[in-house]
């Protein structure tokens, strides 16, 4: 007498098959779906065996695993890896060669400037091939674990200009964690909205206690767009205008918290006075955009600038002329022609994650890219804007300034990449929405 064929021996024999396994489970999920779907059919017909009728409708499970195999393969994203990989190096040759002539302290080395392109390499690599929906099950795993870090970075971390060094860096992947936190609260409604907005909370603390003012307000911005782009898919359950009500009302809260702060402090009034007229305070908070503007003017389209002095005297004359300010360095050593061409790689490459992520079926998938692509949008912006005389806020331009921020840059995109990577079998589950995390002995993803 034959065995007698069940789903769950049909569903391992077909899983055998799947080479890929992050793929697999979702394969096998929606494939058990459509076999419970069929054997309840025959049962609702009054036929013998329903599940077995089911599992003989499908087919040889070898065959049908071997044709799943075949349509469920990673897309490879060999092109923008690259592209990443030659930007970075790009950077890295720039860091040394803008700052070959200058004093020991100033210059970059280059054993410092190898390994930190070589850690870049290995992040992108491990971002890549790190499956983004692992981290979606475990939000509240990695809310804690970034809040953890954090806290012995501030004990342990050397102070650099009057911030924690290494939390500076770490409050770079703040968005990323606040994506994967805001899905942990998906269907539950204004309880689940209402835990997801506090999640923005201790990550703020955190920028402050730094301090870190652009982390902070990269930090409410991209909480503020992902609150928006949760309430537009009724995240929630709770319908789409009703959505809106906690993040506006929080939005109107700390807006008029800050223009209380500012009235009471007049810091604001002033801060903005210098960054548009430097010159009222030129040997004060004025001084970095005035000489940023002198050697802006002095410089060429193309070639080295002429300040009437030697590369000492520019190294003496702009502050951070190895860092926050290596953009200027470069428009005054190389032209503003490089210049250009720098900030149109990350154009390019800012706009294909943008253009990528809007295309996302996965939804987590399209709140990590969005993430990744705000924060380097953001920090672009804002070191180009400093390098420009208008200083806002001292921020690295992306994988051009900094050996540590070059790697932390290049596993943030590496993470992007692996969503496209899995394009294949991203999709959302329907009606099986993740449960949040709930904190008992630890956290953990409750079963439905």
């Amino acid at each position: 007498m034959p065995e007698r064929k069940t789903i769950q021996g049909y569903l391992d024999e077909v899983g055998a098959q799947i080479r890929w396994k992050r793929a697999r489970p979702v394969v096998l999920r929606e494939l058990e779906r459509h076999l419970e779907d069929q054997r309840d059919a025959f049962a609702s017909e009054g036929r013998e065996d329903p599940e077995g009728l089911a599992v003989a409708e499908m087919g040889d499970p070898v065959s049908v695993g071997a044709e799943l195999d075949l349509l469920h393969r990673p897309r490879p994203q060999w092109g923008l890896l690259l592209f990443t990989v030659l930007f970075a190096a790009a950077g890295a040759f720039l860091r040394l060669w803008l700052t070959r002539d200058f004093s020991a302290y100033f210059a970059e080395r280059p054993a410092r400037v190898i390994v930190g392109f070589a850690l870049g390499c290995l992040a992108l690599l491990g971002g890549y091939f790190l499956d983004v929906g692992r981290l979606g099950r475990r939000p509240g795993l990695v809310y804690l674990g970034a809040l953890a870090v954090s806290a012995v970075s501030l004990a342990i971390s050397p102070g650099s200009n009057g911030a924690s060094y290494y939390t500076r860096y770490v409050t770079l992947c703040f968005p990323v964690v606040y994506a994967l936190w805001l899905y942990g609260w998906r269907g539950k409604s204004w309880r689940g909205q209402a835990l997801a907005m506090l999640g923005i909370v201790p990550l703020a603390v955190i920028c402050m206690l730094t301090p870190h003012f652009f982390a902070l307000l990269l930090v409410a911005a991209v909480g503020f767009v992902m609150l928006l782009v949760a309430a537009a898919w009724d995240w929630f359950g709770i319908g789409k205008r009703k959505s809106l009500i906690l993040p506006a009302a929080g939005a109107a809260a700390t807006l008029a918290l800050f223009l209380r702060r500012i009235q009471s402090s007049g810091y604001f009034q002033s801060r903005m006075e210098v960054v548009f007229h430097p010159e009222v305070d030129p040997l004060g908070a004025g001084w970095t955009a005035i000489v940023t503007k002198q050697a802006l003017g002095a410089s060429r389209w193309l070639g080295e600038g002429d300040l009437g002095g030697s590369i000492e005297h520019y190294e003496k004359m702009v502050p951070d002329c190895d860092q926050s300010a290596l953009l200027t360095t470069l428009i005054y050593r190389l032209g503003w022609l490089p210049f250009l061409l720098v900030v149109l790689a990350l154009a390019v490459l800012l706009a294909w994650l943008l253009f990528r992520c809007v295309r996302q079926k996965s939804r987590l998938g399209r709140l990590v890219v969005l993430a990744v692509g705000m924060t380097l949008l953001g920090e672009a912006l804002c070191s180009m804007a400093w390098n420009l005389g208008f200083t806002f806020f001292a921020a690295d331009f992306p994988l051009v300034v900094g050996n540590l921020h070059t790697v932390l840059v290049m596993g943030l995109v590496g993470l992007a990449l692996s969503v496209f990577r899995g394009d294949g079998i991203a999709r959302e589950m329907p009606g099986r929405p993740m449960k949040p995390p709930r904190l008992r002995v630890r956290f953990e993803i409750q079963k439905n």
